[in-house]
Parts: structure tokens; C-alpha cells; sequence
């Protein structure tokens, strides 16, 4: 809540004007999402906030009462449309003003770059993955881009590292702003658990579950060659994978050569994912690639160990052995044998989750991450040039 004074400035026409920049915000994923989000959150007193799209979106005219909203169709930047519709949106930007525009993609990155050119006004640029995705080309245009980029945002010190080295930045110019966590909507005890039995996974089985959509980059055959480990370990454990996504016929097929049938539950997308994170008692990520993983802060929200692959912002998230594990080695037999370890101690389980649910509440949840956002706007915004 702003003070009067804050107020006044507001008033006064003295906020700071940002545009987020985003493809479209109308999918279901982490950066739709945390743009959504960032625009809802973002302290009205200090920031005059738009948010501006490539193409249109029910999410997107959502926000019109927290912001503004615009949207400039764009398939290809490397089009005659493209170019009319950049020309659109710098005229939109000077006319409104914009100090900061924040792109979050790669495509509206280049949309931000050549809009800004001759203009005093700050460009963003975001790197929300360890390159993963990135192609030699890819890194080329970005090295480009970066010639007219004032500061580059990364999601974990893994993808700022990963970006300085790639793309031969200066480190001072890139800040780490970790994605918060909405606590109000996952927390320990919120959740109805009872929901998994419609799955029909058994009231007295122990879960252990996997949220992710099923895509190769999340590597979820790896998260059930080393289930069926486990199953051969114990009785009483199944395993719950939450998500929906192209690869869902090749995992069934795959449970079926596993033997786990009776041992695999999949939600298909539906139904709410607190209440399945309430039902388990370890949460997993078995990813290729993760910039900062959403997945891995609603587990330890819930008060869940974490074991997950040694990548990405997973290693600025899960303290090892404290809060979970990291698994260095990419095989079954790795990724089982901490799954197994704290099955056989269930006060370690509650010790590391009690232990990752405080360092949720302190390092990410969402208020405190926007306040950092906040900063760094503000450092760009006041900086010489």
C-alpha cells in the first residue's frame, strides 16, 4: 500500500512507465504467467504499467483493469507486417512515454531492440532458461542485440552465467530477479488430498509425484526408470505425474514396458495442483533444462523434499541436503537413490520440507520478488544513461 506522499507523486505524473513485452500471454506457462502476474503486482503509485502483446488473449484483456493493454499481430518480425507493426508500437512507446520496456521472449526481444533504436529509452531483454533452445544463430542475434540492450534480466545465476559466457556479456550487466510464488495459493495445508482418489490412486499409498508438462526438455522417462526402482523397493509408493502435453502417449506406452500400471497416475492437466502437491510426500524434477523452476517453489511452498537433476536455477532453489537433493548423474539408479533414502526416514522428509518451506517464505515468495523487480526498474530508471 503506497503512502500519501507516494500518492501525490503518482499524481504528479512522476511514475516510472513500463511496458512488458511479452509474444502473448495467453498460454499456461511459467513466463505467461509471471508477465500476468508482474502487471497485477507491480505498485500502481510507482509504475505506470503496460503490457503489450503480439497477439491477443483472453489473459491478456484480463489485465485492462490493472494496466494497459495493447496488441500489435506480429507472425514474423522479418516481414513487411512485422515492420508496420513495429512502426505501430514505437509510436505507441513514444507516445505513451515508455522509459523501460521489458521484452520477455526472443522474438519480442528483437521487437524491443529495433523499436528503441535512436531513442533514450532502457531495454530489457530476459533470459529465463540455460540456453537450452538456443541455436549459434540464435546466440548471434542476441550478441547483436545486446549492442542496444541496456541490462538483461536472468531468472537463476545459472542462466546469467550461462548467458554472460554465450553471449560474451558483461556480468554487470546482467541481474538476477528470481519469479516469485504466490504463498496464498500454495502453502502447507491448503490443498484437498482427497482429490488423487478419483485417479484412483489407493488412500494408504505414499506418493510421489512429478509436475511438469510433457515435453522431452522435462525428461520424465528418466523420472520412471527411476520409479520403477523404486517400486521394486517398496509396496505401499506410487507415482503421480501432473502435467499434460505431447509426449502423454509415449509415457503411457513407456509405463506399460515398465511394468507400473498399477503404480503410475497421470492427471491429464486437470484438476488443481495444490491438491495434488497435499497428497505427496516428495516432489521431483527430472529436467534436461530449467531456468528457474516454478514446479520446484510449489513443492517446497508445500513443505515437500525436492529431489531433482542438478541444472539450471535448480541448485539456486534446493539447498542439497537440506532441503532436498540435486542428482548429478543422469541415469535411474541416481535419481532413485535419494527417492529411497528419505523413504526409509520420514523425519528427514518433514525435517527438509519444513526446512524448504522457510526458505520459500524468506528467498521467494512473490511479494518480496517484486519488490526486487521494483529496484531494479528503479535503478534503470534513475541510472545516467
Amino acid at each position: 500500500m503506497g503512502t500519501k506522499s507516494e500518492a501525490g507523486v503518482a499524481a504528479a505524473g512522476n511514475r516510472i512507465r513500463v511496458c512488458l513485452l511479452c509474444d502473448t500471454v495467453g498460454n499456461d506457462a511459467g513466463t505467461e504467467r509471471q508477465v500476468v502476474e508482474t502487471a497485477r503486482r507491480l505498485d500502481q503509485n510507482k509504475f505506470e504499467v503496460h503490457v503489450c502483446c503480439l497477439e491477443t488473449s483472453p489473459q491478456l484483456n484480463g489485465l485492462k483493469g490493472h494496466c494497459q493493454t495493447a496488441v500489435f499481430p506480429t507472425a514474423s518480425v522479418n516481414s513487411w507486417s512485422g515492420i508496420r507493426q513495429a512502426a505501430r508500437f514505437r509510436r505507441y512507446l513514444d507516445r505513451h512515454h515508455i522509459q523501460i520496456v521489458h521484452a520477455y521472449m526472443n522474438k519480442t526481444a528483437m521487437f524491443a531492440v529495433l523499436t528503441s533504436l535512436a531513442s533514450s529509452r532502457m531495454v530489457v531483454t530476459s533470459r529465463l532458461n540455460i540456453g537450452y533452445w538456443y541455436t549459434p544463430a540464435l546466440r548471434t542475434v542476441f550478441r547483436l542485440l545486446n549492442l542496444r540492450t541496456n541490462a538483461v534480466m536472468a531468472n537463476s545465476q545459472e542462466a546469467k552465467r550461462v548467458a554472460v559466457a554465450a553471449e560474451r556479456l558483461d556480468p554487470d550487466k546482467v541481474a538476477v530477479v528470481y519469479q516469485g510464488l504466490d504463498m496464498t495459493v500454495f502453502n502447507l495445508g491448503l490443498g484437498d488430498a482427497s482429490v488423487s482418489e478419483r485417479l484412483g490412486i489407493p488412500r494408504s499409498s505414499r506418493v510421489i509425484g512429478i509436475v511438469a508438462n510433457l515435453r522431452p526438455v522435462k525428461d520424465i522417462p528418466l523420472f520412471l526408470r527411476g520409479a520403477r526402482i523404486v517400486a521394486q523397493e517398496f509396496d505401499d509408493v506410487v507415482f503421480l505425474i501432473a502435467g499434460h502435453g505431447e509426449q502423454h502417449q509415449e509415457l503411457c506406452q513407456l509405463v506399460g514396458e515398465l511394468g507400473l500400471q498399477d503404480r503410475v497416475f497421470f492427471t491429464r492437466g486437470e484438476g488443481k495442483i495444490m491438491d495434488y502437491l497435499s497428497r505427496m510426500c516428495i516432489g521431483c524434477l527430472s529436467s534436461f533444462s530449467e531456468g528457474f523452476s516454478n514446479a520446484v517453489m510449489e513443492y517446497m511452498a508445500a513443505g515437500l523434499p525436492v529431489v531433482a537433476t542438478d541444472v539450471g536455477g535448480n541448485r539456486d532453489a534446493i539447498v542439497d541436503g537440506q532441503t532436498g537433493y540435486l542428482v548429478r548423474e543422469r541415469t535411474p539408479e541416481a535419481f532413485a537413490r535419494p527417492l529411497i533414502h528419505l523413504l526409509r526416514n520420514e523425519d528427514l522428509r518433514l525435517q527438509m520440507g519444513l526446512a524448504g518451506l522457510q526458505r520459500c517464505t524468506e528467498c521467494f515468495e512473490v511479494s518480496k520478488t517484486i519488490r526486487q523487480l521494483e529496484q531494479f526498474y528503479n535503478s534503470l530508471a534513475t541510472s545516467p544513461g
